[in-house]
């Protein structure tokens, strides 16, 4: 038995990973023989999987990889190489099937190398071509900059500038003031501070307000934005002892009234992506100003988006205030974003009394927050187009927001004149309306009508197309629904006509030779 084939029970053994076997000589004779023995029985294939993997020298001498290994270029290759082997070694413990040759895999580790290789040694990032229609796309980058803001940040970051630099003085500078200056000067504030975004900008005035002590929070207003932002976890770094008042759709005045003492600071967050409907209470800002400085406490206020511009203009409903309304009310500091409805850089601005914003720079995590040169020149270049304009800036956020759908309907036309006659065979494009959004958390329940160009055909290739197209050099990225495939046209300027009908016409070609590689099989 031992020399033959194994009983069906311990066969069964093998595949079930290392076994020990328990003797039962009333049911197997070589039980005894197999105890005594003491058998375990072996994977044997994850060991052959294993024993495939190529040796680090044997990537590193290949004649493909060999030439680049010189120089500077050797410690981190070679790190290069150890890390796709080990990625090759757990995914063979979950491979299975028949074991894969040294050879093959010495060269697919090779050809994965070069891969990363020209990955790391290329951007970072892909030019995207906006096509879902939210105009403040957070994943997408936000806010685009306008051609004066990009200049900017160009000019400083290929050459000095007087950043901390008083040439009148020849001395040391403030670094950013006169942007801090300008800033204040739109949102009618005494003074303003920059930090590096709305985040920093609310647990620097919460800590500094609070010093550590009570902070007062509305429990509707305990809101989670992004993938990453819960404002009670940004809270508990300040090291504040937070009071949650009223309840998630009702709290009242006198619920805030009940919660000031001493040196409390009262905190208020502006609800930016999403609403409360139904039997809700709410209380305005300006009535807890006036609260707040009958009590002697402090307001902070996170206006989230941070509008220069009345959105109403754009056709926009109510809903978002400007930030000069805010500070109106009495708040003591406002906080907001720069990249959201302001249609600047990644930034945070604190507003204030010159008293507090001058003892907020003195702030010992003042440092830690500080935007750096290329920030402060884009945002000096979009606060200086708000400061010259007559009417609406030439912003691409307000831009694209405030874009008519006759100028829709036409952009939407010739992308399809463009287009239709290069599509697959079965697909048909058609201009239908439909609906844009803000995006960035401003305007959460408000949809914009908008153009879409929409493809119908068979739906397998429109789902292979839509990923072809996020995969392309610029990517475009569009919508994908029961519908078809849709391009809103609102977040495609003109110039990116073009781009959209070569990123099309680049899927598409894509697309037909896996048809035929399919249809040879």
């Amino acid at each position: 038995m031992l020399s033959g084939t194994l009983p069906p029970a311990l066969a069964a053994c093998r595949f079930l990973g290392s076994v020990s076997l328990v003797p039962r000589p009333d049911i197997c004779p070589d039980a005894f023989i197999l105890s005594k023995l003491k058998v375990r029985v072996f994977m044997t294939d994850m060991q052959d999987r294993m024993r495939q993997i190529p040796q680090v020298s044997a990537i590193i001498e290949h004649d493909r990889i060999a030439p680049m290994m010189v120089g500077r270029q050797v410690p981190w290759m070679t790190r290069l190489v150890q890390k796709v082997i080990e990625e090759l070694r757990l995914s063979l413990r979950e491979t299975k099937g028949s074991v894969v040759q040294r050879e093959e895999l010495l060269e697919d580790v090779v050809a994965r190398v070069l891969a990363r290789r020209q990955d790391l040694l290329g951007p970072s990032w892909t030019r995207v071509l906006n096509g879902t229609g939210v105009v403040v796309h957070t994943n997408l980058g936000r806010s685009n900059f306008p051609q004066e803001a990009a200049t900017a940040a160009q000019t400083v970051a290929l050459h000095n500038s007087d950043l901390e630099y008083d040439l009148n003085a020849g001395g040391r500078g403030h670094r950013g003031r006169l942007v801090e200056e300008k800033a204040a000067l739109l949102a009618g504030a005494s003074d303003a501070l920059i930090v590096n975004n709305n985040a920093a900008a609310l647990w620097l005035a919460v800590r500094f307000s609070s010093k550590g002590g009570r902070v007062v929070l509305s429990r509707g207003e305990v809101v989670a934005i992004g993938g990453s932002f819960r404002m009670h976890e940004i809270l508990a770094e300040t090291g504040c002892d937070l009071v949650e008042i009223g309840t998630t759709n009702r709290t009242s005045l006198e619920d805030y009234r009940q919660a000031m003492e001493p040196g409390t600071t009262i905190l208020k967050v502006h609800r930016s992506n999403f609403v409360v409907e139904g039997f809700t209470e709410d209380v305005d800002l300006s009535d807890l100003a006036s609260a707040c400085n009958e009590q002697n406490c402090p307001l902070v206020y996170d206006a989230g988006s941070g509008a220069l511009f009345p959105y109403e203009e754009l056709g926009l409903p109510p809903g978002e205030r400007l930030l000069n309304e805010d500070l109106a009310t009495g708040a003591h500091l406002v906080t907001c974003s720069g990249d959201k409805l302001l249609g600047g850089c990644q930034a945070g601005i604190i507003f204030g009394s010159r008293e507090m914003i001058a003892r907020l720079r003195k702030h010992p995590m003042r440092r830690a927050f500080r935007v750096d040169k290329t920030t402060l020149a884009a945002l000096d270049a979009v606060l200086s187009l708000y400061l010259a304009a007559d009417g609406q800036p030439d912003i691409p956020t307000l831009n694209q927001l405030g874009t008519s759908l006759t100028d829709l309907e036409i952009r939407a036309g010739r992308l399809c004149d463009l287009l239709q006659d290069k599509a697959p065979k079965g697909w048909q494009s058609t201009v239908v309306p439909g609906k844009s959004s803000v995006g960035g958390g401003s305007f959460s329940t408000t949809s914009i009508e908008s153009r879409l160009l929409l493809w119908d055909g068979p739906k397998e290739e429109l789902e292979y197309c839509n990923q072809l197209l996020r995969q392309g050099n610029p990517a475009l990225v569009g919508r994908m629904n029961q519908d078809g495939l849709a391009v809103d046209v609102r977040t495609i300027t003109e110039e990116e006509v073009i781009l959209v009908v070569d990123a099309f016409i680049t899927a598409w070609s894509v697309l037909k030779k896996h048809l035929w590689e399919l249809i040879d099989e």
